[in-house]
């Protein structure tokens, strides 16, 4: 390194004519006539070595020579000397750096804007500067369409997930019908997006943000759908979106940024149902029978029950519904996913509510069985793994054999009669518990298939036609 120096700051002209390397000669004589033209004290130089190792792992004689090669020329005699080491991480971020400003993208953003109406915030603290403002669906899929790299979702943990989901094609569906389209800013969380820098231009006849490298960290679902609307032609004028925009040049910040505004709690399905108008009629029919029904997570956390109430939460009512009054109790067990997609309108029709109870009543009272008898520490597997995997199964057998029916249509009253039945006697289904087990048990030994692989057998649907075509068959 310092020979490297020598030989461009202090060997003279005639000993770097014999310099082999041509194209470093003319570089040295290139400095001597700056250093010649501007003189030193003029002159800035930065000088790195780049090597493949890491910096982090530098030899005590490496750090020594740095600091005599510092002494020798960070002397005051030019305007500023500074020696760096780039190894093989600080490389590789040089490269990130460079193909990143490649990839810029700046815009010009017309927005929303009136005087007389609040439509724009604009929010500074400590340094920092946010923008809140609304931009029409047609200028951002501008934005997302001609990017051909996608470089504009670089720092987006996901990109587009393709219109195969039902969220994505509500997201197109909505900007693309004109009953629809104007509801986009309201039905959708908007975009966020980070840049260098932003500049609001509040002109009444020209009203945009100018955005320099801007990339769109949240909101690539929202920003992407009117693209592909506007690609077919059928993206409507009036659909209009929401915009976060932050400036910032701190890496730091934007990982903050990019970590908090894509890390919010999970939402189900079954959130997203808690408010429907039957979900609200079902928890105030489940309390006329003593229940507490849990529409949302945790939403009698901290209160009191009264004494005789039990809560039970509607993911244990689809499941029973499914299992036991559909005859589906695999799908109950193993794919509850369905009662809040495929199947829940055969669930939760708004009817009367009986059947529903009482499916939770029967399905209640099979697990108590369970719990309270040795089925679930047997030394039978097979008995061992349906008090396990097993309760909707036999759920659904005791309804039929308590009941003497796999109707569920007999009336209210009649539904009614044996909800109060049941709960004005003590154990009255342990008796066609017991011989549930044994039912399901002789099907699955009397079938190969189903007895070398137990826990299959629960999973599928095959045991569950099984068991309606013996319950069925006179």
């Amino acid at each position: 390194m310092r020979n490297g120096l020598n030989w461009i700051f202090n060997k003279s002209r005639l000993e770097i004519q014999s310099i082999a390397n041509v194209p470093f000669r003319d570089k040295v004589l290139e400095i001597r006539s700056v250093l010649s033209g501007y003189g030193p004290s003029n002159v800035s130089f930065r000088c790195a070595l780049l090597t493949n190792g890491l910096r982090a792992e530098i030899s005590s004689e490496y750090q020594q020579e740095l600091e005599t090669i510092q002494q020798e020329y960070n002397n005051s005699t030019f305007r500023s000397f500074d020696f760096a080491s780039v190894g093989a991480d600080e490389l590789v971020e040089l490269v990130n750096a460079a193909e990143k400003k490649d990839r810029r993208i700046d815009a010009n953003i017309p927005i929303r804007y009136d005087a007389n109406t609040p439509s724009l915030i604009k929010y500074h603290s400590q340094g920092l500067k946010g923008l809140v403002c609304t931009a029409h669906a047609r200028d951002i899929a501008k934005i997302v369409n001609d990017d051909d790299s996608g470089a504009v979702f670089d720092s987006n943990i996901r990109r587009f997930l393709g219109t195969r989901g039902s969220v994505n094609k509500d997201i197109v569906r909505t900007c693309s019908s004109t009953d629809t389209s104007f509801q986009f800013w309201f039905l959708n969380n908007g975009i966020t997006v980070i840049c260098d820098k932003f500049d609001p231009t509040t002109d009444p006849d020209d009203p945009h943000v100018k955005v320099q490298n801007m990339q769109i960290i949240n909101g690539c679902q929202t920003a992407t759908a009117p693209a592909l609307a506007s690609k077919s032609g059928q993206l409507k004028a009036d659909a209009r979106v929401l915009l976060r925009i932050y400036e910032t040049d701190d890496p730091d910040l934007v990982d903050r940024i990019v970590l908090s505004t894509n890390n919010q709690n999970k939402i189900s399905n079954r959130d997203l149902k808690a408010n429907d108008s039957v979900q609200v009629d079902m928890e105030q029919a489940f309390a006329l029978f003593g229940f507490w029904y849990e529409r949302k997570a945790n939403q009698f956390r901290g209160l009191d029950v009264p004494e005789g109430m039990k809560i039970v939460s509607n993911d244990v009512v689809g499941q029973c519904f499914l299992g036991i009054v559909l005859g589906r109790p695999a799908d109950a067990r193993r794919r509850k996913y369905k009662v809040w997609s495929e199947s829940y309108d055969q669930i939760f029709t708004g009817q009367h509510v009986e059947p529903h109870v009482l499916s939770v009543i029967i399905y209640l009272a099979v697990q108590s069985r369970i719990s309270a008898g040795s089925l679930n520490r047997a030394e039978n597997e097979l008995r061992r793994k349906l008090a396990k995997g097993g309760a909707f199964h036999l759920a659904r057998v005791v309804a039929n054999r308590w009941r003497n029916t796999d109707a569920w249509n007999q009336g209210r009253e009649t539904l009614q009669t044996q909800i109060a039945e049941f709960q004005s006697t003590t154990g009255m289904l342990d008796t066609h518990i017991d011989d549930s087990i044994e039912f399901i048990a002789k099907l699955i030994e009397d079938n190969s298939a189903f007895a070398n692989d137990i826990d299959g057998a629960l999973k599928s649907n095959l045991l569950e036609r099984e068991i309606t075509r013996e319950l069925c068959t006179p």
